[in-house]
């Protein structure tokens, strides 16, 4: 809160202060005034007024208050000073109307108070003016009607008493705000004391007339070297001093009326007149000397900055006089002449420049003063350390004011590296053959066309450039289409509109016609041309003809969708074999369960003893039966995986009962052949998450391919433990010293209905989708499987599986860690 109020509390404390100041100069005023005088010799109270509002230039709402308060002191200033009390408010009212007027045309239409120019000065002086005749006026009217005074010398006392005051001590409030030109020196003290001293010896004692204006030369002494408050401060001192003396009866002016018979008021205008000249002359005198320091600070910055501007430049600068002399270089020509500046001007053109431009420096060449040197040449200059560097000049003429050629200011340009740039763009350009580069301005008009454009288009450069808008090469529907998708106009601005709008680029197809009608179809990259500022100035378009191409993409097509009709009638016509294949199993399995019940009938003598060939015959029947019932199985398991529609049943088990329970089964198999068989089997539980009946297939399809694929003599083994490389898993490993898989058909193995050529050959039996069953359930179940084998080594399979995800409480009796050596013939 105090941060918003304490400016406006101390400008009212300041307000107060100076209504005081104007009460007590009010007093003395009319204290001091010459005898036999209507109105006061001097009135500073106007001036102290006026300073006050031009220093704070508080604002109308204020200021109004202010000259109210100004109305009250003067009223109440000459009133204690012993008038009438309707003078008293009638000369208050004046004082404030003078105030008023002054403050109001000083800062008329916003204008800030200053004494920087002439033109301020004037408004000083006429605002002075203006009130001093307001005063003049009102206080001749109140001497006249109510004291019975002279109006005309009344109102010309009060105007001139008044008119000089301001005149005196308005400028102070003015110079408040301007800063200090320079730093005190010894030689303001001097000034100060010659001008104090001074007007106190003039107006101390009863010096003739002559020497009343004796301190004006120290006033003006200190407009031209002090500046603008130094005067305003000298003046108010001047004044001050002068109209005290002169009412206490000493100075010229008091001393002339003793000798003479000049009645007062004419004392107090001579006084007035006085203070009114000297302050006019120190005033302008100091706005002319600011103005001037700041014309010569704004000249030096101005030459500086021209020098700073030269000497940057990256054009080299010379300034040759009319007799072939080098006037002025900047630093960048000095770099080409390879001297120092100093070194390099007074010297002849000619004796510095190149041998081959020295024709065109020198008179002889081409005459300054004629004007016949070329405004325009390029030259190759040869510069030492860099080369050969290509030049272009541009020529200038400088004349007097007679309108005769004084210099001749020449600005070069090495355009070396420019010209290489460009060679080579150009180059680039035209090699470009089958790519069409095309640039415009902001209106579409092509500026640029090069070979490439002419190869696909028919047209050539000169008949489109700078004439030709680029959107009618291309086809007009589509133009139109694409308008219609944009919702603008067709024209240019179709091709260009997401790079107008901010996009750096722009990529599609697009119809080019060519000039003989053809139609070629071009995949168009548009992009903006921008200048240093990011402003765009034009585009550049880059086109590739892919006629063939999209022709070629297009047959591609077809075949696609051609080839994805067939996939799709095969893909309905695997789908239906696998319903075939579904429902034929589903019809075969109910027969061939009745068969194999009858045939374990028979076996059990269901139907009367039989002989031993009987029963061979019988074992042969349920062997081959389960055989097929097997295959039958794995049909209907793989349709449903393939279908997707596996249906696992997990819970908690322990992997070493499906295990065992998948080497009970396959024994019969495995009783009939002379192999090795071990079983090793973790003492722990392995529990897992599955399904036991899925997971016990998914062993048994293991150990019959081991078996299967294992000649009479060989080992087939089955570990199940804990997997050691990963404590989260456990693992199964069906392996055998059988025929063995090639590396190529590793991954082929796991393949419906896959069979490796060795199979084939040695007639093993097989439908080949055991092991495609054995990964789908290890997949299902979260896990994986894998193989390593070679051929006449043997095959691994391991399975691995993800522990089941809390412990539980150990079976009765888990199965040990035991080997079944076992040879059967």
């Amino acid at each position: 809160m105090s941060r918003v109020t304490s400016p406006r509390l101390r400008w009212w404390t300041a307000a107060a202060l100076t209504l005081a100041g104007v009460f007590v100069l009010g007093v003395t005023s009319v204290h001091f005034a010459l005898p036999g005088s209507t109105v006061a010799l001097w009135w500073p109270a106007a001036g102290l007024a006026v300073a006050f509002l031009l220093a704070t230039d508080p604002g109308p709402r204020r200021s109004a208050a202010f000259v109210i308060g100004v109305l009250v002191s003067s009223a109440a200033a000459n009133a204690f000073g012993g008038r009438p009390g309707l003078v008293s408010v009638l000369y208050g009212v004046a004082n404030a109307a003078e105030v008023a007027v002054v403050h109001g045309l000083m800062t008329a239409r916003g204008r800030l108070p200053r004494l920087a120019s002439m033109d301020d000065l004037w408004r000083l002086i006429a605002a002075t003016l203006a009130g001093a005749a307001v005063i003049g006026l009102l206080a001749g009217l109140t001497a006249h009607l109510v004291l019975d005074g002279s109006f005309l010398d009344s109102a010309s006392a009060a105007a001139s008493s008044h008119g000089a005051a301001v005149l005196v001590i308005a400028p102070l409030g003015i110079a408040v705000g301007i800063r200090r030109v320079r730093r005190p020196a010894p030689e303001d003290l001097v000034q100060w004391v010659a001008v104090v001293g001074v007007t106190l010896w003039v107006f101390h004692q009863d010096q003739p007339l002559p020497l009343a204006f004796l301190p004006i030369p120290g006033l003006v002494w200190g407009a031209l070297r002090l500046g603008l408050r130094t005067v305003a401060m000298q003046l108010l001192v001047v004044g001050i001093v002068s109209v005290t003396m002169t009412g206490l009866g000493g100075g010229p002016f008091a001393a002339a009326r003793e000798v003479g018979t000049i009645r007062p008021e004419t004392v107090g205008a001579l006084t007035q007149a006085f203070l009114a000249t000297a302050a006019v002359t120190a005033l302008a005198l100091a706005v002319a000397s600011t103005q001037r320091r700041a014309a010569l600070a704004e000249l030096r910055s101005e030459v500086e900055l021209s020098g700073v501007v030269l000497d940057t430049a990256a054009s080299a600068i010379i300034v040759v006089d009319v007799a072939g002399t080098i006037a002025r270089l900047n630093a960048t020509a000095a770099r080409l002449f390879g001297a120092p500046e100093d070194q390099l001007v007074g010297r002849r053109a000619a004796d510095v420049f190149p041998v081959d431009v020295r024709h065109a420096a020198s008179p002889g060449g081409g005459s300054i003063a004629d004007g016949t040197v070329p405004l325009h040449e390029e030259q190759d200059w040869h510069i030492e350390g860099l080369g050969v560097r290509h030049l272009v000049w541009t020529n200038a003429y400088l004349t007097d004011d007679d309108g005769r050629r004084t210099h001749l200011v020449r600005t070069g340009a090495d355009v070396t590296d420019e010209r290489a740039a460009r060679t080579f763009v150009e180059a680039v350009l035209e090699a470009a053959t089958a790519t069409a580069i095309i640039g415009t301005d902001l209106d579409g008009v092509i500026t640029l066309f090069n070979r490439g454009a002419e190869t696909v288009l028919g047209w050539r450069a000169a008949e489109v450039v700078g004439t030709r808008d680029w959107s009618l090469v291309h086809d007009a529907a589509e133009i139109e289409r694409r308008a219609d998708e944009l919702g603008i106009e067709p024209g240019f601005e179709v091709l260009v509109h997401r790079v107008r709008g901010g996009a750096a680029t722009e990529t599609r197809d697009w119809t080019f016609v060519r000039q003989d009608g053809a139609r070629r179809t071009v995949s168009l990259t548009m992009s903006g041309i921008r200048d240093e500022s990011g402003a765009l100035t034009g585009y550049l378009g880059v086109a590739e003809d892919v006629t063939r191409r999209r022709q070629a993409e297009v047959a591609l097509q077809v075949a696609l969708d051609r080839e994805r009709q067939a996939v799709e009638e095969l893909t309905a016509l695997d789908r239906t074999k696998s319903d075939f294949v579904s429902s034929v199993s589903h019809e075969l399995r109910t027969p061939l369960a009745s068969v194999l019940g009858y045939a374990e009938m028979l076996e059990d003598g269901a139907a009367g003893p039989l002989t031993e060939r009987q029963l061979e015959l019988v074992a042969r029947v349920d062997r081959n039966g389960r055989r097929l019932l097997s295959l039958i199985e794995d049909l209907l398991l793989h349709s449903r995986i393939e279908a997707g529609r596996l249906e696992l049943h997990p819970r908690r088990c322990d992997l070493s009962d499906v295990v065992a329970s998948a080497w009970t089964s396959v024994e019969t198999v495995t009783s009939q052949r002379e192999l090795v068989r071990e079983v090793d089997v973790s003492p722990r539980p392995l529990w897992i998450e599955g399904d036991p009946a899925a997971l016990e297939r998914m062993v048994t399809n293991l150990l019959s391919n081991a078996v299967k694929f294992t000649p009479d003599g060989g080992r087939v083994t089955l570990v199940a433990h804990p997997d050691d490389r990963c404590p989260d898993a456990v693992r199964v490993v069906v392996s055998d010293t059988g025929m063995g898989i090639p590396q190529a058909d590793h991954e082929r193995v796991f393949a419906r209905f896959f069979r490796s050529n060795a199979a084939n050959e040695r007639a093993i039996q097989g439908s080949g989708l055991g092991l495609s069953i054995v990964r789908a359930i290890a997949e299902g179940h979260g896990g994986s499987v894998s193989v390593d084998s070679a051929p006449d080594v043997g095959s691994t399979f391991t399975v691995s599986l993800p522990v089941s995800g809390s412990a539980g409480p150990a079976p009765a009796s888990a199965p040990g860690t035991y080997r079944d050596h076992q040879d059967d013939s």
